[in-house]
Parts: C-alpha cells; sequence; structure tokens
C-alpha cells in the first residue's frame, strides 16, 4: 500500500506536472509575454511546492525533516551552495567546449525578452531576482529533485539502487528542460548528477537551492550587464 501511495505521489507532484508542462511548451505558439514569465513561475512552482507538502504530510503520513536531515549550519550550507555553483560552471564550460558542436541548443527569445524587460523595469527586476528565481524556480525545482530522491530510496539502500535513482532523476529533470534542445538536457541531466550525489552524502536542500540561484543569477546578470542595447 505504501508503495502503492508513493508512487501516485510521485505520478501528482512530478511526472503529471512535468508532462503537461512539455505538452503545453510543445502545442503552444503564441510565446509567453514577460509579466507571465513572472507570475506563471510564481504561480505554479508556489501551488505545486504547496501540494508537495500537503501531500507528504497528509498523504504519505511523512515528515518533511528528510530534506533536511543531515547534520550541518547555515553558514555551511552557504559554503556548500558556493561550491556546488563553482562545479555548476565548471561543468557549464566544460560542456560548452565539447557538446556545443554535437548537440543542438534552442535559444529562449521569451526569457531573453523579459531580461531585456527588465532593464527597464526595475520591478521586474526585483520580482524576478526575488520571489521568482528564489521560490518559483530555485526551491520549486530542488524540492522536486529530493522529493524525487528520498521517494525512491525508501525502497532500497542498496548503492546500486540509490545511484539509480540519482540517475532517473537527472533524467526526468533534465527532460523537464526539452525546450532548450538536446544541449539543454544533457547538460541539465549533468549537472543534476552532480546535485543528487551532493543530496546522497549531504542531505540539505539548502544547498542546491542557493546553488541553483546563484548559477541561474550570475548568468542573468551577466547577460543584462553585457547583452547589446
Amino acid at each position: 500500500m505504501k508503495t502503492i501511495k508513493s508512487l501516485f505521489a510521485l505520478s501528482v507532484v512530478v511526472l503529471i506536472p512535468v508532462s503537461l508542462m512539455l505538452w503545453y511548451r510543445t502545442h503552444q505558439s503564441t510565446g509567453f509575454a514577460s509579466n507571465e514569465l513572472i507570475i506563471y513561475p510564481l504561480v505554479f512552482g508556489g501551488a505545486s511546492i504547496i501540494a508537495l507538502y500537503l501531500i507528504k504530510k497528509y498523504f504519505l503520513k511523512e515528515d518533511l525533516t528528510d530534506f533536511n536531515s543531515g547534520k550541518s549550519t547555515l553558514g555551511k550550507d552557504i559554503l556548500w551552495g558556493i561550491g556546488l555553483t563553482i562545479m555548476y560552471f565548471l561543468l557549464f564550460y566544460i560542456e560548452r567546449a565539447t557538446l556545443t558542436d554535437i548537440l543542438t541548443f534552442r535559444s529562449n527569445q521569451e526569457l531573453l525578452g523579459l531580461m531585456l524587460d527588465m532593464r527597464e523595469n526595475p520591478l521586474l527586476l526585483v520580482l524576478w531576482f526575488g520571489p521568482v528565481l528564489w521560490i518559483g524556480i530555485a526551491l520549486y525545482e530542488e524540492l522536486i529533485r529530493v522529493f524525487i530522491l528520498t521517494s525512491l530510496w525508501q525502497y532500497s539502500k542498496n548503492q546500486i539502487w540509490l545511484f539509480v535513482v540519482i540517475i532517473i532523476s537527472a533524467l526526468i529533470i533534465g527532460f523537464a528542460h526539452w525546450s532548450q534542445g538536446s544541449y539543454g538536457i544533457v547538460t541539465i541531466a549533468i549537472k543534476s548528477l552532480v546535485s543528487g550525489y551532493f543530496f546522497l552524502k549531504v542531505r540539505r536542500l539548502l544547498p542546491l537551492v542557493i546553488a541553483h540561484v546563484l548559477y541561474d543569477g550570475v548568468q542573468v546578470a551577466l547577460l543584462l550587464l553585457t547583452y547589446p542595447n
């Protein structure tokens, strides 16, 4: 019964939303306006976080402490987050040097439009680098990651199974970025392997969120500063 409930929860929290998002991105043709790229992550990510909390607490009868079961302090979590960010950027440059000519990349013109609109509208800038990035993107995606990992790790403590689950979570998160093309899928999956292994060893959510925020935030900030007017 617990296995069925766990698989059902994974479907509701992870597989169904990802499938719907991919279907919508495939079939919609008008794109998103800048305000929609601010509102949708907050609404979708925020609602998904609440749904995950309710399902885990009241349906699965599980405590959220397994997302942060490792011993640490805020200072250590921040340092771990910075270390992960450095690792992500090292992978970024290695991937760009080795995979650019092999895989296909689809540029996100909608996101680029939002970035340029943020130059003219400080409110968009504050919203994106604040609640959108921290809650609608980083916290949401990292909660989904650790939910997949901790849910599937319950079935076995075998080392091979633990690593298989890391691969499964990396593939799911990679394919969730299908709109970025094969380059986006593969490179995000690679970084997700690092994230999954880190969580296996440290069992802390906050460093993953911090690294996600820094990695995305630094790239967007550089784009805002360097993209031609």
